[in-house]
């Protein structure tokens, strides 16, 4: 069996080895000017003490801006200022300084010289929806700005961030599948082409958040990735995980990010690496993979170093940080490579030796004290990856969730119409 492997990493396999263009990244974060506990400045400001260089707020239901603008005031969100009694967002002065990396903090613990980068122009949609159906745009307009959003509907955003030209990712899927409850409701055949037809019809979807937060309600997201992986990749379709802290709090900042790598900061090349994959997705907690009470402590593991032999069938990857490189193909770890304690290793998967359990595609996790990393995942055609492509099934919701989306989409005067005459 010989495979031609299509590495998401190829463009930026140079820029690996240095630390320099490893961009610590969190595109999900909200603040007092939606439902969040601490005001914006005190999350930029713990995001920048936690050595992050690019952030954006996704508040529900409102388009960001830079962060010497003050948001939109959207009157859903008046409870805040009641409860918290106080929104802010920087000074000049202050955002220039943290900008670039001059701003000095009560804790002072940032130790990166480069400051920390906004992204205006992202936006989390569906604001206020019981199940939690959420989407995050970015690089669009305010079309979605102040709407509430239909239950167990995404179509609305994903079509609406995508006239505008913006690109989007659909946040913790299996939250609204309740996999607290059910873990297993991601490999649910109905679960996972509800949310494969989403992915087909809008190209600008570039993926699903795999890891968020604590991963408590959203803890089978992973498993859903490989579902979809498995089921959209011999279709050429890419399936990119996404990791955000979605944090509502300072204590919640560093939970979970994205490694981007990038040559140099610009929205362009993150908009790039974000459509293309050139990024891994990193958490601190991960149920399934790392245990129920784990919780990661000090440095993460990263990925230094990736090399791909097309003629040897081969994928190399080194760590740093770890003791554990896992290799999963359609959901199940196929190699492991350990070493006694966190430091660097390198492990190489010889795809030959493994042909009978790959379909189409392999990925890697890398493990130790501070979490968990996620590669994207690497393509693997044999030539006749035809023979896994599968019929799209239309998903049916079932009479309890049509029930529930009727019910709460009443409740909280949605006009159906008044939203979907702006697509």
């Amino acid at each position: 069996m010989s495979y031609k492997i299509k590495n998401p990493y190829e463009s930026v396999m140079s820029l690996l080895g240095d630390m320099d263009n490893h961009y610590k990244t969190n595109l999900h974060t909200h603040s007092t000017y939606s439902d969040a506990n601490d005001t914006m400045t005190d999350m930029i400001k713990g995001f920048y003490d936690n050595d992050f260089d690019i952030l954006a707020f996704a508040e529900h239901g409102i388009l960001g801006k830079r962060w010497n603008e003050e948001p939109t005031h959207i009157p859903f969100f008046n409870f805040q200022y009641l409860w918290h009694g106080k929104r802010s967002y920087l000074t000049e002065e202050q955002y220039k300084a943290i900008k670039n990396g001059t701003y000095k903090t009560e804790k002072n613990t940032r130790t990166k010289k480069r400051g920390l980068e906004d992204v205006p122009d992202a936006i989390e949609c569906n604001m206020f929806t019981i199940m939690k159906n959420h989407v995050n745009g970015y690089f669009t307009d305010n079309a979605y700005e102040g709407v509430q959003g239909l239950e167990y509907d995404y179509e609305i955003p994903l079509g609406l961030i995508e006239k505008s030209g913006g690109i989007s990712h659909i946040n913790h899927p299996t939250d609204l599948l309740q996999a607290k409850k059910n873990p297993d409701c991601a490999k649910v055949p109905k679960n996972i082409h509800f949310f494969a037809n989403l992915l087909r019809k809008y190209p600008s979807c570039m993926g699903i958040e795999v890891l968020n937060m604590y991963d408590i309600p959203n803890r089978s997201d992973r498993i859903l990735w490989d579902e979809l992986l498995k089921l959209l990749t011999p279709e050429g379709r890419k399936v990119f995980g996404f990791s955000n802290s979605d944090a509502h709090q300072v204590d919640q900042i560093d939970t979970a990010f994205m490694d981007f790598i990038l040559p140099e900061y610009s929205l362009d090349t993150l908009r790039n690496a974000m459509e293309t994959g050139t990024f891994f997705s990193i958490g601190r907690y991960a149920k399934n993979e790392l245990g129920e009470d784990f919780a990661g402590v000090g440095p993460c593991p990263r990925v230094v170093g990736i090399e791909v032999d097309d003629d040897a069938d081969t994928i190399t990857i080194k760590g740093i940080n770890c003791k554990e490189i896992d290799w999963i193909a359609d959901g199940e770890v196929i190699k492991t490579t350990t070493i006694d304690a966190d430091g660097e290793i390198t492990s190489t998967i010889t795809l030959a030796e493994h042909s009978d359990k790959i379909s189409c595609y392999v990925r890697a996790q890398l493990k130790g004290k501070g979490g968990i990393c996620l590669t994207q995942a690497f393509v693997l055609d044999d030539g006749n990856m035809e023979r896994f492509i599968k019929p799209p099934v239309l998903e049916i919701r079932t009479p309890e969730q049509e029930k529930k989306r009727k019910f709460y989409s009443k409740k909280l005067g949605v006009i159906y119409g008044k939203i979907t005459k702006k697509i």
